[in-house]
């Protein structure tokens, strides 16, 4: 299974054992969890580095979860997105994503990101829906969700308790099928600019004829030059 894609500044890569102290210092972050994760579960960095182990041991799919660190090709790791809540049967997961640093929210990383994320999940995985839960007090998210193509699909009244506001909030639902984001003219025209492809339509696989490969005497002729090559 494919867990890996990059643009033209971010990598994007499965979760590891060894980022549990960068995942750890993010989720104590409350600036950053109470827009990624609200109410998520206090661990120490060896539980969440068993967590990590363990899901390695399994196809994302048998989870039902898959989680990225989004690298920057010059800062590093900048943030984190995942895919989760996957169903088989409907084809569908709900996407999150969360940078690290505040000033990193508002010059186009999370941008690349839901690019590059939307390229997995319908182009690889091969979803036909992605959704996204955004809370209520998150305006900058939702208005950026809205941006992207995501339909918004009803809003969740004082649906969620977080414990830090200590209060309901509202969830806001937002979700792109498929046949919306072949369509979506902005994800083409971000896309070429930020990943230097149209992630909006599937790679195109050219098959050579047969008549058109290389004879065995065409193949030994290449390995030849491959050779003189390797020794000069």
């Amino acid at each position: 299974m494919i867990i890996t894609n990059a643009g033209r500044s971010l990598r994007l890569r499965q979760t590891i054992p060894e980022d549990a102290p960068v995942l750890l210092r993010a989720y104590e972050d409350e600036s950053f969890i109470s827009l990624y994760r609200s109410n998520n579960a206090k661990q120490t960095e060896k539980q969440l580095r068993e967590i990590l182990e363990k899901r390695q041991q399994y196809l994302p799919t048998q989870f039902g979860y898959l989680e990225f660190m989004l690298e920057h090709k010059e800062h590093g790791a900048i943030g984190v997105a995942a895919l989760g809540d996957y169903s088989p049967l409907h084809q569908r997961a709900e996407y999150l994503v969360g940078l690290f640093e505040e000033q990193r929210r508002y010059v186009g990383h999370g941008i690349e990101a839901t690019l590059l994320i939307l390229d997995l999940a319908f182009n690889t995985y091969r979803l036909n829906k992605v959704y996204s839960y955004v809370y209520g007090y998150n305006d900058f998210s939702q208005k950026n969700m809205l941006n992207f193509g995501f339909k918004h699909e009803g809003t969740l009244v004082e649906h969620h308790f977080s414990i830090n506001k200590n209060k309901f909030i509202d969830l806001n639902i937002n979700g792109m099928t498929l046949k919306q984001f072949r369509a979506n003219k902005k994800l083409k025209k971000l896309s070429l600019r930020l990943v230097g492809r149209d992630v909006t339509q599937p790679v195109q696989v050219i098959e050579v004829p047969l008549k058109n490969k290389l004879s065995d005497d065409g193949k030994k002729f290449l390995d030849g030059l491959r050779a003189m090559d390797s020794e000069s």
